[in-house]
């Protein structure tokens, strides 16, 4: 079979490898569609701290079963979506139904071969928690984009964006994009989002009911949201790049009883920065992180983007081949677009 296999920072190869075998338990794969994600062009760039050489990359990924051993509700030519957590479904987290948090948990596309190949082979893990089937009219192009929604998922549940709340939102990338229609669907009251490039602005504000305030070096955050928004402060902030900087002018922008969740990792340079505790306490602060989604998160987005109450498909922007996997990799590390799909 042909795959993308990062060998190393910077050398990403299209090679041949034997066709895996379908494990005792588990289910082989034909993969239809694997979209290429920030954290995998991250991953080509510099490494990542879950990520072992070689790997074929891919973690949000959709295809067909061409074989199965042992589940009873999945059967072969079913279509299927792939959460790429292997959780081990016994400890204290995986017990709450925070499988994601597990302690001896791989990643496909990290610790484990993922999607960026003709096949893949999953682990009886996998058909306990991470197999889940679609309608046969469902694209597996948009399937694939459920476990990017479902870390959306994960973040606005742990900033628990509500009804009447104004989200502010950095960064309009693919993530951007996918937290303004959620935030949207949860009943936001106002959402704005902070972004450079004017074509990711002109697709959110025809696809979105968000604002889109354009970041300038010359005019800082607060200042632009209380003189161009006529928003001076906000319930919730979600960091939607490594970009964002996560300071104390940052935290001045939550009102009362606001919440900033980190969703993006920080840059090396921003993430040792210090907080000034005496806003956090007399204002009901809330700092929250977000990292990866469960497996229910995942179910629940897949199960939005089936139902068509998130229309996301206007954030695919491009369809590539296996073979064009460069080409994709350059153009969703150069932001000319928004989300970039290998279909097979």
């Amino acid at each position: 079979m042909r795959a993308a296999v990062l060998k190393g920072p910077g050398l990403l190869v299209l090679d041949d490898l034997p066709d895996p075998e379908c494990p005792k338990g588990g289910a082989l794969i034909r993969i239809k569609a694997c979209s290429i994600c920030g954290t995998d062009v991250k991953m080509l760039e510099a490494g990542h701290r879950d990520l072992a050489y070689p790997r074929v990359l891919g973690h949000e990924m959709a295809g067909i079963i061409v074989e199965i051993d042992g589940n009873s509700t999945t059967q072969e030519g079913d279509l299927a979506q792939v959460w790429p957590g292997i959780a081990c479904g016994q400890c204290r987290q995986c017990r709450r139904g925070d499988d994601h948090r597990c302690q001896e948990i791989g990643i496909l596309g990290f610790s484990r071969d993922g999607g960026l190949a003709q096949m893949l082979a999953l682990p009886p893990q996998s058909l306990e928690r991470g197999l889940n089937l679609l309608p046969r009219e469902l694209d597996p192009s948009l399937a694939a984009l459920a476990e990017p929604l479902a870390c959306c998922l994960n973040g606005q549940e742990r900033s628990q964006v509500s009804e009447g709340d104004s989200v502010l939102i950095l960064g309009g990338g693919p993530i951007g994009c996918l937290h303004a229609l959620l935030a949207e669907m949860r009943g936001a009251e106002r959402i704005i989002v902070a972004e450079r490039l004017d074509s990711r602005i002109q697709a959110i504000r025809d696809n979105t009911s968000a604002q889109v305030l354009q970041v300038k070096e010359s005019l800082p955050l607060q200042k632009a949201l209380a003189s161009e928004i006529d928003v001076p402060e906000v319930d919730v902030i979600l960091t939607a790049t490594p970009e964002a900087e996560i300071s104390r002018a940052l935290v001045r922008l939550l009102s009362p009883g606001g919440r900033l969740c980190v969703f993006s990792g920080p840059r090396p340079e921003n993430h040792m920065q210090l907080m000034d505790l005496k806003p956090i306490h007399y204002r009901e602060l809330t700092l929250t992180g977000a990292y990866g989604c469960s497996s229910r998160h995942n179910r629940e987005a897949l199960s939005l983007l089936g139902s068509g109450a998130i229309d996301a498909d206007w954030i695919i922007t491009l369809r590539a081949s296996l073979s064009e996997i460069h080409d994709a990799f350059a153009y969703s590390g150069q932001r000319r677009g928004l989300k970039s799909v290998i279909c097979m």
